[in-house]
């Protein structure tokens, strides 16, 4: 592969005057959206930012969204999608981290952003971001991009609690835009309701519509009134969901088939058995189910045909552009049905972690990305999951991390210890609990702690419920904490 396109260089000339993105009735036809992603590479030029520097936008999924993203790859810059649902600590964190030159705020981010410190900042909604656009020379659309230069910086929270930056390069995205476009049928007379975070890995699936020229309806929120409302509206034919939030579709809409919808690709979290088969029974459309990370984008697929033989309830098998194993703790490929550590390769392998080469090294083997998931393979190949090594709770579709929230947890004066683990929860798949010990003659409660929590964490990372414990927390002999004891105790 010796170069890639962009987003949207393809479809700009295949469809120009064909809506390219639509939020609330506020579109940009495909001709639109490339011109201002050349205005935007044209300022980032003009600014010093060039090639290799990183641009940060913090936005919900407002209509420039894909437009900034195709203007930082014209302009040679990294994108750094940052999650909104941070807290301004974990924001500024990443911020410096990455070394960001420029920050991109959404109209809606205007308070979350007030303490955010960075060289350079553009305003969706204030003007400057228009104003800039509207000075600068624009960039000719490049013919193609190198495919191993650095096109984002997706940060995911490590098992320590800080921020670790994976380096996705032009050829990964784009290997993963048309995988993922493969799986679920992505045509140019689609239309994608983009209803989950843009700033999730996951977007690549819209992104695979939007690549071929079909119209992204993005949504700043999902909330069922409003996706219902979309689908009245638009006539969406492709959606990217997680399960919680299909249960609360099937809650509200019921057994009726959703009239446009041609494929709902979930992931992110377990899905409920008895959910999956309702919805397969009661709806007129496929479904894939999708299994990826960060680090390694869309790993494997379970397809429509293999979703009505619900018994499988797996993960598929591996993906057009990468290769998965299971494996011992030694890298060796164990037989079916064993249950090991899950290993892929392939197109779309981020290219290691920002300025951290030894635990690059100490992710990626041989080529090999192991991603921490326990699973096996049956004896017709289909990928199973069972565990997570790392204990990463999936809370709403969103990762926490035990370790983080123990940490937070434990900044507070009358905490002793902590032990943060996951639950299964029929609202969120899993609610994130604690159980707590406290010091001396402490008298902090529970509302104390959550309190505490909420001025440390992004909400979704907050304790549902804490357990104040007056016995001391189970450890090994070695001081390690026992958290499949912690996990019995809950379950009792």
């Amino acid at each position: 592969m010796s170069w890639v396109p962009d987003l949207v260089s393809c479809a700009s000339r295949r469809f120009p005057d064909k809506v390219a993105v639509d939020v609330d009735g506020d579109t940009l036809t495909f001709a639109e959206l490339s011109d201002r992603a050349s205005l935007l590479a044209g300022w980032l030029r003009a600014s010093g930012v060039g090639p290799g520097r990183r641009v940060a936008l913090l936005a919900k999924n407002d209509r420039e969204y894909l437009e900034i993203r195709v203007g930082s790859q014209r302009a040679g810059t990294i994108l750094v999608p940052l999650n909104y649902r941070l807290s301004p600590a974990e924001l500024q964190m990443t911020i410096e981290d990455a070394e960001v030159d420029v920050l991109l705020v959404g109209r809606e981010m205007e308070g979350p952003a007030g303490s955010l410190e960075a060289p350079r900042r553009l305003h969706l909604g204030d003007g400057s971001y228009a104003q800039a656009l509207a000075g600068a020379e624009p960039v000719p659309v490049p013919a193609g991009y190198a495919p191993e230069v650095i096109n984002q910086l997706c940060y995911t929270s490590g098992t320590t609690g800080r921020p670790k930056g994976v380096m996705l390069s032009n050829g990964a995205v784009h290997s993963s835009t048309v995988a993922m476009g493969h799986e679920i049928g992505a045509n140019p007379d689609a239309v994608f309701l983009a209803c989950t975070p843009m700033f999730h890995v996951g977007s690549q699936v819209g992104s695979s519509c939007t690549f071929l020229g079909a119209t992204q309806v993005q949504m700043d929120r999902f909330d069922v009134s409003g996706f219902l409302a979309a689908l009245e509206r638009t006539k969406p034919t492709h959606t990217q969901i997680v399960p919680t939030m299909l249960q609360l579709l099937m809650d509200a809409w019921g057994d009726r088939p959703p009239p446009s919808l041609q494929c709902i690709l979930y992931g992110a979290a377990p899905m409920p058995p008895a959910l999956l088969a309702r919805l397969t029974e009661a709806w007129n459309c496929d479904f894939v189910n999708g299994y990826g990370s960060t680090e390694a984008m869309g790993i494997s697929f379970l397809t429509p045909h293999e979703h009505r033989q619900v018994e499988r309830l797996s993960v598929g098998r591996s993906s057009t552009v990468v290769s998965s194993r299971v494996t011992d703790d030694t890298g060796r490929e164990i037989p079916a049905n064993e249950v090991g550590e899950v290993r892929a390769r392939g197109a779309t392998l981020m290219s290691g972690y920002w300025r951290r080469p030894q635990e690059t090294d100490e992710a990626i083997a041989d080529g090999w990305l192991r991603t921490g998931d326990l699973g096996y393979r049956d004896g017709d190949g289909f990928l199973h999951l069972v565990d997570r090594r790392n204990d990463k709770i999936i809370s709403g579709g969103e990762n926490v991390f035990p370790s983080e929230v123990e940490d937070a947890i434990a900044v507070h004066p009358d905490v002793a210890e902590a032990a943060v683990i996951g639950v299964p929860d029929l609202k969120w798949g899993e609610a994130v609990v604690a159980s707590v010990v406290l010091r001396g003659e402490a008298i902090v409660d529970e509302q104390g702690l959550k309190a505490h929590c909420r001025e440390m964490l992004a909400p979704y990372k907050v304790p549902k419920v804490i357990r104040i414990s007056g016995d001391p927390l189970p450890r090994t002999t070695t001081g390690k904490l026992l958290r499949r004891e912690v996990r019995a105790a809950w379950s009792s």
